[in-house]
Protein backbone atom coordinates (compact mmCIF):
# COMPACT_ATOMS: atom_id res chain seq x y z
CA UNK A 1 0.00 0.00 0.00
CA UNK A 2 1.23 3.13 -0.97
CA UNK A 3 1.32 6.32 0.88
CA UNK A 4 1.07 9.95 -0.70
CA UNK A 5 4.16 12.05 -0.72
CA UNK A 6 2.58 15.20 -0.05
CA UNK A 7 0.36 16.47 2.89
CA UNK A 8 -1.59 18.06 1.04
CA UNK A 9 -2.51 14.98 -1.00
CA UNK A 10 -3.31 12.96 2.44
CA UNK A 11 -5.61 16.16 3.24
CA UNK A 12 -7.12 16.40 0.02
CA UNK A 13 -6.64 20.12 -0.16
CA UNK A 14 -5.68 19.74 -3.80
CA UNK A 15 -9.12 17.79 -4.31
CA UNK A 16 -10.92 21.16 -2.53
CA UNK A 17 -9.24 23.55 -4.87
CA UNK A 18 -10.30 22.41 -8.16
CA UNK A 19 -13.54 22.31 -7.48
CA UNK A 20 -14.61 26.13 -8.40
CA UNK A 21 -17.41 27.85 -6.25
CA UNK A 22 -20.96 27.34 -7.00
CA UNK A 23 -22.36 30.61 -9.18
CA UNK A 24 -25.46 30.92 -6.57
CA UNK A 25 -22.99 31.11 -3.62
CA UNK A 26 -24.24 34.05 -1.21
CA UNK A 27 -20.81 35.88 0.35
CA UNK A 28 -23.11 38.71 1.71
CA UNK A 29 -23.00 39.74 5.59
CA UNK A 30 -26.10 40.57 7.03
CA UNK A 31 -25.47 44.26 8.60
CA UNK A 32 -26.99 45.31 12.38
CA UNK A 33 -29.62 48.06 11.72
CA UNK A 34 -27.77 50.25 14.53
CA UNK A 35 -24.53 50.23 12.22
CA UNK A 36 -26.53 50.56 8.94
CA UNK A 37 -28.12 53.63 10.44
CA UNK A 38 -24.49 54.99 11.32
CA UNK A 39 -23.13 54.40 7.97
CA UNK A 40 -26.19 56.21 6.37
CA UNK A 41 -25.52 59.24 9.03
CA UNK A 42 -21.91 59.09 8.65
CA UNK A 43 -22.35 58.79 4.41
CA UNK A 44 -24.79 61.63 4.24
CA UNK A 45 -22.30 63.99 6.59
CA UNK A 46 -19.50 63.31 4.50
CA UNK A 47 -21.46 64.44 1.49
CA UNK A 48 -22.31 67.14 3.38
CA UNK A 49 -18.90 68.40 4.09
CA UNK A 50 -17.43 67.74 0.59
CA UNK A 51 -20.95 69.72 -0.91
CA UNK A 52 -21.96 66.49 -2.81
CA UNK A 53 -25.26 67.13 -1.20
CA UNK A 54 -27.71 69.24 -2.81
CA UNK A 55 -30.56 70.01 -1.04
CA UNK A 56 -33.97 71.46 -2.86
CA UNK A 57 -37.05 72.30 -2.44
CA UNK A 58 -38.82 69.64 -4.91
CA UNK A 59 -37.35 68.24 -8.11
CA UNK A 60 -40.12 67.13 -11.03
CA UNK A 61 -39.68 67.52 -14.88
CA UNK A 62 -43.14 68.96 -16.36
CA UNK A 63 -43.30 65.80 -18.88
CA UNK A 64 -41.66 62.61 -19.27
CA UNK A 65 -38.60 63.44 -21.47
CA UNK A 66 -34.96 62.77 -21.00
CA UNK A 67 -33.91 66.37 -22.52
CA UNK A 68 -35.94 67.99 -19.93
CA UNK A 69 -34.01 66.17 -17.34
CA UNK A 70 -30.69 66.29 -18.96
CA UNK A 71 -30.99 70.07 -18.97
CA UNK A 72 -32.18 71.17 -15.73
CA UNK A 73 -29.41 69.04 -14.33
CA UNK A 74 -27.14 70.70 -16.75
CA UNK A 75 -28.62 74.29 -15.28
CA UNK A 76 -27.27 72.97 -12.35
CA UNK A 77 -23.77 71.91 -13.30
CA UNK A 78 -23.92 68.41 -12.66
CA UNK A 79 -23.84 65.37 -14.79
CA UNK A 80 -23.59 62.54 -12.49
CA UNK A 81 -26.19 62.69 -9.92
CA UNK A 82 -28.52 60.72 -7.36
CA UNK A 83 -32.17 61.88 -6.90
CA UNK A 84 -33.72 61.35 -3.97
CA UNK A 85 -37.31 61.90 -3.00
CA UNK A 86 -39.86 61.56 -0.94
CA UNK A 87 -42.38 59.63 -3.51
CA UNK A 88 -41.09 58.97 -6.91
CA UNK A 89 -42.74 61.37 -9.67
CA UNK A 90 -43.86 59.17 -13.02
CA UNK A 91 -42.57 62.00 -15.29
CA UNK A 92 -39.21 61.76 -13.39
CA UNK A 93 -38.68 58.32 -13.32
CA UNK A 94 -39.52 57.90 -16.97
CA UNK A 95 -37.16 61.16 -17.95
CA UNK A 96 -34.15 59.57 -16.07
CA UNK A 97 -34.22 56.10 -17.58
CA UNK A 98 -32.22 56.59 -20.56
CA UNK A 99 -30.06 58.89 -18.47
CA UNK A 100 -26.38 56.53 -17.71
CA UNK A 101 -25.39 58.43 -14.86
CA UNK A 102 -28.91 59.45 -13.42
CA UNK A 103 -30.66 57.38 -10.86
CA UNK A 104 -33.91 58.20 -9.10
CA UNK A 105 -34.79 56.85 -5.78
CA UNK A 106 -37.63 57.12 -2.95
CA UNK A 107 -36.17 57.29 0.50
CA UNK A 108 -37.26 54.30 1.59
CA UNK A 109 -34.63 52.70 -1.43
CA UNK A 110 -31.59 54.69 -0.79
CA UNK A 111 -28.64 52.67 0.17
CA UNK A 112 -25.18 53.36 0.82
CA UNK A 113 -23.44 51.87 -2.20
CA UNK A 114 -26.07 54.55 -4.48
CA UNK A 115 -25.02 57.52 -2.34
CA UNK A 116 -21.60 56.40 -2.44
CA UNK A 117 -21.29 55.43 -6.21
CA UNK A 118 -22.44 59.07 -8.07
CA UNK A 119 -20.78 61.84 -7.66
CA UNK A 120 -23.92 64.26 -6.36
CA UNK A 121 -26.66 63.60 -4.56
CA UNK A 122 -30.31 65.96 -5.22
CA UNK A 123 -32.35 65.35 -2.05
CA UNK A 124 -35.30 67.37 -1.31
CA UNK A 125 -36.58 68.57 1.51
CA UNK A 126 -39.42 66.02 2.05
CA UNK A 127 -36.77 63.47 1.69
CA UNK A 128 -34.63 65.26 4.01
CA UNK A 129 -37.31 64.83 6.74
CA UNK A 130 -37.62 61.31 5.84
CA UNK A 131 -34.58 60.55 5.97
CA UNK A 132 -33.97 61.71 9.78
CA UNK A 133 -37.13 60.33 10.65
CA UNK A 134 -35.93 57.10 9.27
CA UNK A 135 -32.47 56.99 10.41
CA UNK A 136 -33.41 58.04 14.70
Amino acid sequence: MRVPATLRARCGAAAARSIPNLPDENFSHKVNRKMYRAGMCSILSQLAREERLKLVESFSVEAPKTKLLAQKLKKMGLDSALVITDDLDQNLLLSSRNLVNVRVLDVNHADPVSLIQFDNVILTKKAMARFEEILK
